[in-house]
């Protein structure tokens, strides 16, 4: 099981329940890759799930922690 996360900075506007971003997922994608959006946090019964990214946000991580 893995470990649980102990802090996460995130905005209000960064929340979304993942109901919500399976009907506003047009929206969310393209606040993300116009900047508008560093992330958005999915979470689901009031317990933070996953965050969704753009793929060059993404790639950057993955070569910062290789």
């Amino acid at each position: 099981m893995p470990e649980p996360v102990h802090s996460v900075r995130v905005s209000n506007d960064e929340l979304a329940t993942v109901r919500e971003a399976m009907r506003e997922l047009n929206r969310l994608l393209e606040q993300l890759e116009q900047g508008q959006l560093e992330k958005i946090v999915l979470t689901q019964r009031n317990q933070m799930r996953a965050v969704l990214v753009t793929l060059e946000r993404y790639a950057e991580l993955e070569q910062r922690a290789a």
